[in-house]
């Protein structure tokens, strides 16, 4: 049995990222400098137990962590797979078909219902089937006025139907609720007393916002993941718990905060996509070390490609996502999460082109070379066939490289498409690399940037392995690889502050309103996301949507702290002309502003790790050579003799000179001919085309 480590002497951090193909934790002892990483295969159908192999695997005393952070898919995973909880829906008459007549937007992807030139296009099912849905008679009219009262017997009726019916969880929506919400609240308090085990999720405590369809849709599956997220909650805290554990457990949220899960059962709707937004976190911070304040961050894993734009060291923020084609009216760090990483699945297309992903084999069976029953072809296959991949950054997921595995699915497929085995393996990283890059352009070209201005930071297990390829395709000058790579989203949840958010709609012209109004109602949001955190030091921010008028969406537009008389309502319009000429490169400073809601986000500071400096060393990096091998390093698979560093031994002011491969525990980084990388004095990899790196 343990001796009890006393409260003070828990000093070690704990940051845990579920990705599709592994889990990634990475610990942290701020006292003593000391790190920790390791990674474990991450389980599917039970994603705790993932979560307690890769902490086994740190072989870390759990009496000693003081905090662990952690990054869940849980809730997207949910959403995907469809194992929510069934849910009842609540809503004002004649407006609960919403949910059948959805938007008039054409997609585009890889679904059998989802094609742009498909003139009987469907739409995806509605998310509350029609047998869960029931109204009341209640109605309240812009700007707050009740219309009809909320009648209180119907609703006790119709809530026992969903009962009934079998809803585990309720979300009411009533229309103009953001005006005024006491039907909801007073709806919450009828189902509470009447049914005290079920989960009520109402609109204006999830997203108190305009655009009743989007609303809808976030209540109901805020609700859906409540019974979902609680259990897990419960499972891992238990876990964690008989191992030692004593510490403060925090899940990371969707707009880059953490949070406790006493906050986030009632609205586990925030924990959406934690994982890669930890990594951008992380990605800000690293970028303001280094004084890159423009960066692409560029998270490649094992299922998924996510990247975000870092512009002024800030990681942008989205009011809207999407999961599953269902909109999610929450702020969301802006992200674009496409099919391709190490798992995706090369294939021919109808049309007989070569495709990579989305499809993937992802933690189970995974990729052939995982030996673990994979037959389809992967990236990662590719990329062990040309030499690019061996087995000692993989070991400590409990994987060991078959090449021989690899070998043979590449080269089933080579002789599908004509090609000898190295060429059909250099065209899947082509491919790959090629839908990444579209990726980033969407992010920077068709926002307004210049790739050119930025800096690509790579990270997950396969970012820097194709970090030059994308970056050359992209026209961006520098790649940075930070230390683990694999683990760098689990140390970014280590770099967020805890962090709450308050938001309000507030429709109304600019100029029909005052600045004391404003700030009147920014003030309450800010006093309502402190209290959150009563006690702790604090930082505030505060936002606004914005838009023209006529205009259809909004932009969100920081705000000073403090809003006075006309010259201040003057500045938040140029604020806002400003943000619209560098979003749309153009402003119509005639035009009418709407203001549209009002947000207010406190936040603790966010921590420094100070994870240590590799000691000096020349330019020289021979020191550091651990093997040569034959790599494909040609446009069809052509092989070279390269060397391959072990990155623990590079010293900093070594300068690496492509084609060369660096291998250590998390990733592998792949240096391509024309490329130099020099160590900083940081430890991070700073490479460039012509060795010159920023």
């Amino acid at each position: 049995m343990s001796t009890a480590v006393a409260g003070s002497d828990r000093s070690w951090v704990v940051g845990i990222d579920i990705g599709g193909t592994f889990t990634d934790v990475v610990a942290f002892d701020p006292g003593e400098g000391a790190v920790r990483a390791a990674k474990a295969p991450t389980t599917p159908g039970n994603l705790v137990e993932g979560v307690i192999a890769a902490v086994g695997a740190l072989e870390l005393d759990l009496e000693a962590v003081a905090k662990i952070v952690h990054g869940s898919t849980t809730a997207t995973n949910a959403l995907l797979e469809g194992t929510y909880a069934p849910t009842g829906f609540l809503g004002t008459r004649g407006f609960s078909d919403e949910f059948d007549i959805q938007r008039m937007v054409r997609r585009w992807g890889e679904t059998e219902w989802s094609s742009i030139y498909d003139l009987h296009q469907e739409k995806p099912p509605p998310f509350v089937p029609r047998h869960r849905r029931r109204e009341v008679d209640e109605r309240v009219v812009y700007p707050g006025t009740v219309e009809t009262p909320l009648d209180e017997e119907e609703l006790r009726a119709r809530v026992a139907e969903l009962v009934a019916d079998g809803a585990e969880a309720l979300a009411v929506c009533f229309i103009w609720s953001p005006a005024n919400p006491e039907h909801e609240r007073r709806a919450k308090e009828l189902v509470a007393a009447a049914h005290p085990e079920l989960p009520v999720s109402i609109s204006t405590e999830v997203a108190p916002v305009v655009r009743e369809y989007e609303r809808m849709v976030t209540t109901a599956v805020n609700a859906s993941l409540m019974p979902v997220m609680g259990d897990y909650l419960a499972a891992v805290g238990r876990e964690l718990g008989e191992r030692g554990f004593a510490g403060r457990l925090l899940m990371m949220q969707s707009h880059g905060g953490v949070a406790g899960p006493e906050e986030l059962v009632g609205r586990p709707i925030l924990t959406l996509r934690g994982g890669p937004v930890g990594g951008a976190v992380a990605a800000a911070e690293l970028a303001r070390s280094l004084g890159r304040p423009n960066v692409v961050s560029f998270d490649v894993g094992g299922t998924s490609c996510d990247t975000a734009v870092v512009v002024d060291y800030r990681v942008p923020i989205a009011e809207q996502t999407e999961v599953d084609y269902h909109p999610i009216q929450v702020a969301t760090a802006d992200l674009l999460c496409i099919g391709a990483g190490g798992g995706s699945i090369a294939a021919l297309d109808a049309g007989g082109m070569l495709a990579v992903g989305p499809r993937s084999t992802g933690s189970t069976p995974g990729p052939a070379c995982y030996a673990r029953g994979g037959e389809e072809p992967t990236l990662t296959d590719a990329n062990v066939v040309l030499g690019r991949v061996g087995g000692r950054n993989l070991s400590a997921g409990g994987v060991t490289i078959e090449a021989e595995r690899a070998e043979a699915v590449i080269g089933a497929f080579a002789g599908e498409i004509g090609r000898d085995t190295a060429a059909a393996a250099a065209g899947i990283v082509r491919v790959a690399v090629a839908t990444m890059a579209d990726s980033i352009r969407l992010q920077t070209i068709d926002r307004g940037h210049d790739p050119r201005d930025f800096s690509l930071l790579a990270y997950g297990g396969a970012g820097p392995l194709h970090a030059t390829l994308v970056a050359e395709a992209c026209a961006i000058p520098e790649v940075i690889v930070p230390l683990a790579p694999g683990a760098f989203s689990s140390l970014g949840m280590l770099v967020a502050g805890q962090g709450s958010y308050a938001q309000a709609a507030f429709l109304i012209p600019l100029e029909e309103t005052t600045a004391a109004e404003v700030e009147g109602r920014l003030a309450a949001l800010a006093a309502e996301a402190e209290r959150v955190q009563a006690g702790a030091e604090l930082t505030v921010r505060r936002f606004a949507a914005m838009r023209y008028q006529l205009q259809e969406w909004e932009l969100r537009v920081p705000l000073p702290d403090r809003i006075d008389g006309e010259a201040g309502l003057a500045d938040v319009a140029a604020r806002f002309h400003a943000a619209h000429r560098e979003r749309y490169g153009f402003a119509r400073e005639d035009q009418p502003i709407e203001l549209v809601a009002l947000f207010a986000e406190a936040a603790t500071p966010a921590p420094r790790l100070d994870l240590g400096r590799p000691e000096a060393g020349g330019e020289d990096p021979a020191a550091a050579v651990v093997e040569r091998r034959p790599v494909g390093v040609g446009e069809d698979g052509e092989a070279e003799q390269v060397p391959v560093y072990e990155r623990s031994l590079l010293r900093a002011g070594n300068v690496l000179a492509g084609p060369c491969v660096i291998e250590e525990l998390t990733a592998t980084t792949y240096l391509q001919p024309g490329w130099s990388a020099r160590v900083d004095p940081s430890g991070v990899l700073l490479a460039s085309a012509d060795g010159a790196a920023r």
